[in-house]
């Protein structure tokens, strides 16, 4: 997203980085707040997923834990309405998905998953609120962004999933791992992985039409990159090489932030 709202500085008035900063500070705030709130529910399971690195519960109360929260959303919810209403009703929005997907959602099947995927495509979308995209390269490069951002965070939140499955379990929840077993986990990360594969061909073709040549070299690269991460995953069995595989796509989606220079 910063990187789209800086490739247009140029043909913005002059309140250009005032507007930027309160359109950026409140995304990184609720995110903040959603990493927040999700420990504070994942308490018990994070002791058996990830023990060394719980930090509500031990370094931070849980009391502490909901004072953050509370200062991190007020606050991006405030600073937002400096820049519109409108963005100040998406971060609300936003703020209370991720609530939900945190108490409750994150224990169905998908339900979960996609809303936070959803979040993260948003994410890039509220740059539309700053920015007027006049040409067809910049358009089709937004767009394009938007669904590589939405494909790329959902299958990142399964491999989660099963990276998680054992403190899920143990909790109680009903994700999509423990729904549909590690290998229908799979299958379904490889029918939407496949779809991701398609939908950058088709784009590192339509960038070849357009003469965007390194745009579309980049996400032929990205496209290599999501076939060695199908190969990776399905072989993965342990909680080390599905953290491994989700790092892989934390690449892959930095690798299309900065394909969006070449818009």
């Amino acid at each position: 997203m910063l990187v789209v709202l800086f490739k247009y500085k140029d043909e913005l008035d002059p309140n250009y980085w005032f507007q930027s900063v309160f359109l950026i500070l409140p995304a990184i705030l609720t995110a903040a707040a959603g990493y927040v709130v999700n420990d504070i529910f994942d308490l018990e399971t994070d002791k058996i997923n990830k023990p060394k690195s719980c930090i509500v519960g031990h370094g931070l109360s849980v009391k502490s834990a909901w004072i953050l929260y509370a200062m991190l959303s007020i606050l991006s919810i405030v600073v937002s309405y400096f820049f519109s209403q409108q963005y100040a009703i998406i971060t609300i929005s936003i703020t209370v998905i991720l609530f939900l997907y945190a108490a409750q959602l994150k224990g169905l099947p998908l339900i979960g998953n996609v809303l936070v995927a959803l979040c993260s495509a948003a994410v890039v979308a509220i740059c539309v609120l700053l920015i007027a995209f006049d040409t067809k390269p910049a358009i089709m490069n937004f767009t394009g962004y938007i669904i590589f951002s939405f494909f790329i965070s959902l299958i990142r939140e399964l491999v989660k999933d099963m990276q998680d499955v054992d403190g899920d379990l143990a909790a109680g929840l009903k994700t999509y791992p423990i729904v549909a077993g590690i290998k229908g986990t799979k299958i379904m990360i490889y029918i939407i992985t496949g779809i991701q594969i398609m939908l950058c061909g088709l784009y590192s073709f339509l960038s070849w039409g357009l003469d965007l040549y390194a745009g579309s070299v980049l996400m032929g690269i990205i496209t290599i990159g999501l076939l060695y991460f199908i190969n990776h995953i399905s072989k993965t069995k342990s909680k080390e090489e599905y953290g491994a595989s989700s790092k892989l796509l934390k690449y892959i989606m930095f690798a299309g932030v900065i394909n969006l220079i070449f818009a």
